[in-house]
């Protein structure tokens, strides 16, 4: 942070560090290693497959649009305690998403932001299965396994965010943030766009939203795995932070930008 503090200053916004220290958040960038299913343990973290849910698990739909399984975090593999010690440290969360182009385009789809997509929480791994999807999904809406290599970071806020949120209004110190300080921490610290839990979204085209609400997951487009979001575009949940600590998940809402 000491080091974060002097980058602000360098910059031309040491002024701003009583209130920006506060909107530095840990994260988990997580690399994708592509990894044959039969060889990732039941109910470990991973992106695509097939879920490993309870044998009552209903696969989810929008309308009459099977949703596709996108990644599932076992909670217990993160030091929760060092994110928030308020967030939930066991469990599963799983998130699924319709994979299809004509419906994005044609139809009312990215306007039903809540209802558009699923997440699905588990506190108990004991008694999971590897659930197929259903016959109606395409191969190319079932993504392929991958493991997750994990790394906690420190994200910063996009100017958009901080603008939104009235913790910088001047548009000089503004585009100082975007322009100087912002690259010289990434370049620094941050493994870049990608996948992430928690932290701060990687803002491709604009990075505002409420203070109150946090990402979630963040995926990315991946030609192995199969996930390519509106031109090699990021696919974003987000949640309310206390709906997070309540584990209240109807809420989400998710938002997929196209670079």
């Amino acid at each position: 942070m000491r080091e974060i503090r002097m980058m602000l200053k360098e910059a031309g916004l040491g002024q701003y560090w009583d209130e920006l220290k506060y909107q530095i958040l840990p994260g988990f960038y997580m690399v994708p290693k592509m990894t044959d299913e039969a060889d990732i343990k039941l109910g470990a973290s991973k992106i695509g497959g097939h879920p490993d849910v309870p044998s009552t698990f209903q696969w989810p739909s929008w309308k009459t649009h099977p949703m596709s399984f996108v990644a599932q975090i076992n909670l217990e593999e993160f030091p929760m305690n060092l994110v928030n010690p308020e967030y939930p440290a066991t469990g599963i969360l799983y998130f699924f998403y319709v994979y299809d182009y004509e419906v994005w385009y044609n139809d009312d789809y990215d306007s039903d932001m809540i209802n558009n997509n699923v997440v699905y929480y588990v506190p108990e791994t004991a008694e999971l299965v590897r659930m197929k999807p259903p016959a109606s999904l395409s191969e190319e809406q079932i993504f392929k396994s991958a493991l997750l290599e994990k790394k906690l970071e420190l994200t910063l806020p996009d100017s958009d965010y901080l603008e939104a949120n009235h913790l910088m209004t001047n548009k000089a110190d503004l585009n100082r943030y975007s322009l100087e300080f912002k690259p010289d921490f990434m370049n620094t610290y941050d493994r870049g766009i990608g996948f992430r839990f928690l932290g701060h979204m990687s803002a491709l085209q604009y990075g505002g939203h409420p203070s109150d609400e946090i990402l979630l997951f963040q995926a990315d487009s991946n030609d192995e795995i199969g996930m390519e979001w509106d031109l090699s575009g990021l696919l974003y949940f987000f949640i309310k932070d206390n709906d997070f600590k309540k584990l209240f998940f109807e809420n989400v809402y998710t938002y997929r930008v196209g670079t």
